[in-house]
Formats: structure tokens, C-alpha cells, sequence
């Protein structure tokens, strides 16, 4: 993730080559079709762009609970760079992976592990939607979010822009503007140093900073014995009724302990 202002202070940027993290959830989710992979791969990269607002100091988990394609997708970021998803499918049926009803569940933990829920109905429209009506409707911010990845070939990005306060009318047009051209741009050209480019429109802009993203799960089999020493005496109870072993398997990888 790489974070920059342009040099009249006006616009902050970020942008991400998401490539990598598909290559991790096409491992991690053999079982997901392109289509899904690439829908986790946006709400990764939407939770990771997100997480770079706050320097990456505190965990971010996305959860988007609808009625589309995906029942519930899921994109865990913590501070020291890794990230993890998952996703549930849905209605076969459906047009959009991301319909209405539902909700968005944003949670924050800060380095004492002290948690923030919020909820937001869905709205009309993919992820991207989704998220820019929680950083207007929570946040009260501004902003612009483009989420591309292209099922067949795994490129994969994201860039947020958010025009800051005494950015004139003038230069928010040509933002405005220049974020509705990027459709013209190929997925593969879209780098970190041309999306800046691409923003500043000749400015040049001033890196604050960067941040390198590892797909990779965080389970262990000490962290579920320790999960499973909190039960109570009567969940353990019903747990191991049978005299057969107990296996658990992974949501976030697909490990089986």
C-alpha cells in the first residue's frame, strides 16, 4: 500500500497492486470459482486501503453480509501486514455478488484490543459503493474508491482518493474527471507511480508512506487449544460426547486440526 499527497496539499491518494493477494486466495480457496476469488480479492483490498488511513496501527475486519452471489465475504487486516479472507457463497440465482439487504460490519481494534462495531445497511451497488457510503455516512469523509480485478488474468488494484478540505471546485472537477477516465487505462498499467501520476495531473505528488501486505492466515493449533480452554465445562462437554477425535477445519485457509 503506498499512501502519497499531491504537492498543493490538495488530494490524498492511495493505491495498491492487489496482484499478490489474489495469488494468495486463489491458493488458500482452491475451491472458490475466479468470479469469487476476485470478489474477496476487491474486499481485501478495500480493508487494506482502509487500514493504511491509520498507518496500519490497529486490526481492520470487513464483513459484508447480503443477498447477492456471496452470502458473506469477509477480509481480516492486521498491523504487522497480514491480511486473510474468506468468502461464502450464496444465491446461485442472483446478477451481483454484493445485493441488498444486508449489512456492512466495520470492526477496529486499537493496540489495546479494544474493539469499534459499526453497522450500515447495503446500498445500491458493488463493494466500492459500499465502503465509500461508510466513510461518508460514519466518517464524514469524501472520498472516491476503484476496485478492479479481472477474474482471468488475476490483476488486481485499488486506489482511494480523498480531496481534502480547500481543494477549489476547479481542481475537484478535473479529479472528478480523471477518476472516471481510468477506465480507459488497462488493469496492467495501472502502477503505484502512474495511478499517482494519473491523480496529480502534473503536480507530482510526495510519498507519506508504504506498507507491504503478506496473504497468510494467523491460525495455530495453540491458539485453538487456548480458544477451546475458555469453553465452558458443559460446551466441552458436548463437544467431546463422541469417543472419536474432534476436527476443526480453518473458514480463513482450510487447515484441518
Amino acid at each position: 500500500v503506498i499512501k502519497a499527497l499531491t504537492r498543493a496539499q490538495h488530494i490524498r491518494l492511495s493505491s495498491l497492486d492487489a496482484s499478490p493477494l489474489w495469488d494468495g486466495v486463489r491458493r488458500g480457496h482452491p475451491h472458490l470459482e475466479p468470479e469469487a476469488c476476485a470478489c474477496l480479492t476487491e474486499l481485501l483490498s478495500a480493508t487494506a486501503l482502509l487500514q493504511g488511513r491509520t498507518e496500519f496501527a490497529e486490526r481492520l475486519q470487513l464483513l459484508i453480509k447480503g443477498s447477492g452471489r456471496a452470502k458473506a465475504v469477509v477480509a481480516d487486516s492486521w498491523p504487522d501486514g497480514t491480511i486473510r479472507g474468506v468468502l461464502d457463497m450464496g444465491n446461485p440465482q442472483a446478477v451481483d455478488w454484493i445485493a441488498a439487504p444486508g449489512v456492512l460490519q466495520v470492526m477496529r481494534s486499537n493496540a489495546a484490543g479494544q474493539p469499534y462495531i459499526g453497522n450500515l445497511e447495503l446500498v445500491l451497488g458493488g463493494i466500492q459503493v459500499q465502503v465509500e457510503h461508510y466513510l461518508q455516512s460514519s466518517e464524514q469523509i469524501q472520498a472516491s474508491l476503484t476496485l478492479w480485478c479481472d477474474p482471468g488474468t488475476g490483476e488486481a488494484g485499488a486506489l482511494l482518493v480523498e480531496p481534502l478540505p480547500g481543494c477549489p471546485p476547479a481542481r475537484l472537477a478535473r479529479l472528478v474527471q480523471a477518476i472516471e477516465n481510468l477506465e480507459v487505462v488497462p488493469y496492467w498499467e495501472r502502477t503505484a507511480e502512474f495511478l499517482a501520476a494519473w491523480v496529480a495531473q502534473g503536480e507530482g505528488t510526495e510519498e507519506l508512506a508504504s506498507a507491504e501486505l503478506l496473504y497468510q492466515c494467523r491460525c495455530t493449533r495453540e491458539s485453538l487449544v487456548e480458544t477451546l480452554r475458555r469453553f465452558s465445562p458443559e460446551q466441552k462437554a458436548d463437544l467431546f460426547k463422541d469417543d472419536g477425535p474432534l476436527e476443526v477445519r480453518c473458514d480463513y485457509c482450510g487447515t484441518l486440526y
